[in-house]
C-alpha cells in the first residue's frame, strides 16, 4: 500500500492518493488537479474513486476537473450531500466566490466499505466539523479530515458545526481504534491515536 500526499490546497487542505498497484483513491479534492495528475502519474498508478471526507469548499473545490480528469466516481455522506449544490452549505458563498459542483456521486453512510483494488476503505461517520463528517480507515491508517488533528480537532462555528457531536466522534468513535492508529488529517501533520488519546485537548474541552 502507498500513501502520497498531496499539499497545496484551498486554505493549506491536503488530499491523499491512497492505492494499491496500479489502482488508487483520492480523499478529498481540495488540490488542483495538475498536482493530482502528476502525483498519479508518478506513482504510476490511476485514481478509480474519490471519497470527500466532507462537505467544505477547501475539500472539494477541484472536484469536477479531478472527476472529469480520472473518470473517477465521487463519493460523499448523505449528511453533507447538499454541500454539492448549496454554496451556503459548502460554505463557498461566504467567501467571495459561490461554487457548487455537478459531478456524478454516490451516498456514503456510516459502516460501508469501499473496495479499491485489494484494500478496504472503511466510512466512519463523525460529525462535529460538519453533519456529514467521516474518517476513513484502512488498514492501519485512519484519514481524518478535518474531525481529528494533531492535538487539534475541527472547529465547530460554522454552519453544521456542533462542539458536542464533534467530541463524541473523537472519544467514542477514534480513541477507541487501536493506539498504533495513524491519523493522516485534511491540514497539518500526520499523529496516532495513542498521541491524540494522551495529549488531544479535546479530552479537557467544555462542551457547550
Amino acid at each position: 500500500m502507498f500513501v502520497k500526499p498531496i499539499n497545496g490546497g484551498l486554505y493549506d487542505s491536503i488530499s491523499y492518493m491512497v492505492g494499491s498497484g496500479k489502482e488508487a483513491i483520492l480523499i478529498d479534492a481540495g488540490v488542483p488537479a495538475d498536482k493530482v495528475m502528476a502525483a498519479e502519474k508518478e506513482l504510476n498508478t490511476s485514481i478509480k474513486k474519490i471519497i470527500l471526507s466532507h462537505g467544505h469548499i477547501d475539500h472539494l473545490l477541484y472536484v469536477d476537473d479531478i472527476a472529469q480528469k480520472t473518470n473517477a466516481m465521487v463519493y460523499i455522506h448523505i449528511d453533507d450531500e447538499q454541500s454539492m449544490t448549496d454554496a451556503r452549505f459548502n460554505i463557498s458563498a461566504y467567501t467571495g466566490k459561490a461554487s457548487t459542483f455537478k459531478s456524478k456521486y454516490e451516498i456514503l453512510r456510516e459502516g460501508n466499505s469501499i473496495k479499491v483494488g485489494e484494500l478496504d476503505f472503511k466510512i466512519i461517520h463523525t460529525p462535529g466539523h460538519t453533519c456529514g463528517s467521516i474518517c476513513i480507515q484502512v488498514e492501519n491508517l485512519l484519514f481524518s479530515g478535518d474531525t481529528l488533528f494533531k492535538f487539534g480537532y475541527g472547529r465547530v462555528d460554522l454552519p453544521n458545526g456542533n462542539f458536542s457531536d464533534i467530541y463524541n466522534s473523537i472519544v467514542e468513535k477514534l480513541f477507541i481504534l487501536p493506539g498504533e492508529t495513524i491519523v493522516y488529517p485534511g491540514h497539518g501533520e500526520s499523529t496516532t491515536i495513542t498521541d491524540e488519546i494522551r495529549s488531544n485537548p479535546i479530552k479537557n474541552a467544555v462542551q457547550w
